[in-house]
């Protein structure tokens, strides 16, 4: 008689998590916007002079920005939603796990930058190769900021339940992004730029920030109401 070997079916083996879960996508989305804003955010460029603003904030001058501003508030998103339908333990997971791949890439471009580069390739040095006090000051603001945002969330739908989630989202982002935006520019920049410069730089990134979080808010609850219908794990509060 010949033996048989059993075939694996590894579609009825999976659980039910790993067939329709999405935790792993946001993971990844999170992380990966992390990394790419880390990078972005080694450039600082001019944005546009707005009237009566600028005259009042910034010396009639320009708005001042850091190539981060594109992507790094979806993080925040990202963050918002994990939080909201994962749970605490799940997107704290998330956050740390953010950090030390964030503190990773940091040592990586360090240690590429100690080689002694190929002709035409002397100028990665001086964009990727970190400043320590500037990867510090990221390092501390993203790690502070996340966990308070998510800390926000979860202590606000432990009183509101599945209600007022927009209010949640728009108050945790408010509070999480001025400690965030706080300990960024005063340990990356003062002392090294003008009182002046620093309040642009500083108010600018907290007030961009929180509007495009604000104005993304109907996205993110189209995108929580669908996970919360979808996930096999998520039990209302």
């Amino acid at each position: 008689m010949t033996a048989t070997t059993p075939s694996l079916d590894l579609a009825s083996t999976a659980s039910p998590d790993a067939q329709h879960g999405y935790y792993d996508i946001v993971l990844a989305c999170f992380v990966g916007l992390l990394l790419i804003s880390g990078i972005g955010a080694t450039k600082l460029f001019e944005g546009p002079r707005i009237p009566f603003i600028s005259d009042l904030f910034y010396g009639g001058g320009p708005l001042v920005f850091d190539g981060g501003a594109f992507l790094f508030p979806l993080s925040y998103v990202i963050g918002d939603i994990m939080t909201e339908v994962y749970g605490w333990r799940r997107a704290k997971r998330a956050i740390w796990t953010g950090f030390a791949l964030t503190f990773l890439a940091a040592v990586t471009y360090w240690v590429v930058s100690l080689t002694r580069p190929v002709a035409g390739f002397e100028n990665w040095d001086t964009v990727l190769a970190p400043v320590w006090r500037i990867t510090v000051a990221g390092l501390a603001g993203y790690l502070a900021g996340e966990l308070l945002n998510s800390l926000v969330v979860v202590r606000l739908k432990s009183r509101m339940a599945e209600r007022r989630v927009a209010f949640r989202l728009i108050t945790s982002t408010l509070i999480a992004e001025l400690v965030d935006t706080l300990l960024f520019c005063s340990i990356a920049y003062a002392g090294t730029i003008t009182g002046a410069e620093l309040f642009n730089y500083t108010l600018t990134g907290y007030v961009y920030k929180c509007l495009v979080e604000v104005c993304i808010v109907p996205v993110t609850l189209l995108v929580i109401r669908y996970l919360k219908r979808v996930e096999p794990s998520y039990r209302p509060a």
